[in-house]
């Protein structure tokens, strides 16, 4: 194939035979790792594997919401400068973290889950289901799908606290662009196109939008890979850690965010890098303001789901673009049943984990135990 037709190849809606070749690297992994496990591959090896496997699945999974945007309203810049911008800032913030923590790079995000020394298959194989539900292009948490199985009785508490993300970031959108439709409602219309100088204005700060919400991010959900690798790194695995991350990140943006970047790439005018640079800044903004009141993880997704959400449904509501109203309900509403079978998901594999490895989980699942202290109760 040249060069040339290589920039027209469809990511987002791979062939039958880029399918089959998808799952069989899949199984392949797989088959690793259950051999690594049944064999009696030590704890740390087993551990550096299902690391460089979630960096790949929770990178790609989470890369419609940090640079799903960016991906979007970029496609006609090379791949090699965003690889240089984003790759260079994940090497920086991890160091920054690395140098500070004492060698630790999950930024406090796992002060509440053990360390863990002896991995279970279920924890091991929790990346390789990810890879699978991101190519089905379903937004899932990887806070939930991952870090679950590390620590269940956080749950309730990662639950509660996601779901107040969503709902801040569903009004803080219906709010936002409610005054932006109202301002200039002739921006807002389908046949707008924005005027070429204003445009390159807003691509250029994008970059910047894109670099605070990509730090933000890294902040939040390094810690969904990180509970792979040992608390304290010495400088010889930081640097393996890092080459693997900037590896995933590379094939993301070479993808152009792969399969589940049609979550982004369906949603009104958000190729224009004035919305994707006004997204990006409410939803760094609400990732700090949640980041400043706990350590707690939460999932991010529901955050970016609920900006979408309030966004589609507002500007459908002031412009009356989309009609009918039914077809934005459906992007919005596929968005949220994806995320919650997400969260089902993830739950019953934890609740499957409690049962096949009772003498791993001393905690027990107790969302609906009446008595349990309220989520909203936990401190810093």
């Amino acid at each position: 194939m040249d060069e040339n037709s290589q920039k027209y190849i469809d990511y987002q809606h791979p062939t039958s035979r880029d399918q089959w070749r998808f799952y069989l690297v899949t199984v392949l992994i797989t088959g690793v790792i259950v051999a690594g496990y049944f064999l009696g591959l030590p704890p740390y090896y087993l551990g550096w594997i299902a690391f460089a496997t979630a960096t790949f699945s929770v990178a790609g999974n989470d890369a419609v919401q940090t640079v799903g945007t960016f991906i979007e309203s970029k496609k006609s810049v090379h791949w090699i400068p965003k690889i240089a911008l984003l790759g260079g800032l994940l090497v920086v913030v991890h160091i920054y973290g690395w140098i500070k923590d004492d060698g630790e790079i999950h930024f406090h995000r796992l002060d509440r889950f053990p360390e863990t020394t002896e991995f279970n298959l279920i924890q091991l194989l929790a990346p390789v289901i990810l890879v699978i539900i991101t190519r089905m292009r379903a937004p899932v948490s990887t806070t939930f799908l991952v870090l679950g199985l590390f620590g269940g009785q956080n749950i309730d508490k990662m639950l509660t606290k996601s779901f107040l993300g969503y709902g801040l970031a569903f009004f803080s959108a219906i709010v936002i662009w409610a005054i932006l439709a109202k301002v200039d409602p002739h921006e807002y219309t389908e046949e707008h196109i924005p005027n070429p100088v204003s445009e390159r204005r807003w691509s250029t700060l994008q970059w910047f939008s894109t670099i605070f919400l990509w730090v933000a991010w890294l902040f939040q959900d390094t810690a969904n890979i990180a509970v792979y690798l040992p608390r304290q790194l010495n400088w010889i695995e930081l640097c393996i850690a890092l080459g693997i991350l900037v590896l995933s990140i590379g094939a993301i943006l070479k993808t152009n965010g792969g399969t589940i970047q049609e979550v982004v790439s369906e949603k009104s005018d958000i190729k224009w890098a004035k919305a994707a640079t006004i997204v990006d800044l409410i939803y760094g903004s609400i990732l700090v303001i949640f980041q400043m009141i706990s350590n707690l993880p939460m999932s991010t997704t529901w955050v970016f789901l609920g900006l979408l959400a309030g966004r589609e449904i507002i500007l459908n509501v002031v412009t009356y673009r989309d009609l009918p109203y039914l077809d934005t309900f459906r992007k919005v509403g596929k968005d949220v049943i994806l995320a919650s079978l997400g969260i089902a998901v993830s739950i019953a594999i934890y609740i499957l984990s409690t049962m096949v490895y009772p003498e791993n989980n001393s905690f027990k699942f107790e969302f609906f135990k009446p008595g349990v202290k309220t989520p909203l109760s936990y401190q810093n």
